[in-house]
């Protein structure tokens, strides 16, 4: 006999991970604070960050360069990340890292598996 399952996008919002449903933004805030130490810091203002749905922005005006670690022109490649653990991409450093900590806090808090 045929089973018939709901749609994946009930199934998904009925666990919480659709864009801005709980388990994503509980999920999407737990990376932010786990990139914190990876984002270079010298004096604090670049951590300084905002949440929207399921993404993390950074909004400050040099960002850019330094999640690049070089201008969008290819001028003036940052030699020197002045506090040691920081660079650039801090993102990827972070999953590389971090992400299953993450997984398992985003499970244990959901009881998914």
């Amino acid at each position: 006999m045929p089973v018939k399952m709901q749609p994946t996008s009930v199934i998904k919002a009925n666990l919480g991970i659709e864009p801005n449903g709980k388990v994503q933004k509980f999920f999407t805030s737990e990376c932010a604070k786990a990139m914190d130490k990876y984002v270079p810091k010298n004096g604090g203002i670049l951590r300084k960050y905002k949440i929207e749905e399921n993404y993390i922005v950074y909004s400050q005006l040099y960002a850019r360069y330094q999640y690049y670690g070089i201008r969008e022109d290819g001028t003036h490649k940052v030699k020197n990340y002045t506090t040691p653990g920081t660079g650039p991409y801090w993102d990827r450093r972070m999953v590389s890292v971090d992400l299953p900590n993450i997984i398992a806090r985003v499970q244990n808090k959901f009881g998914g598996k």
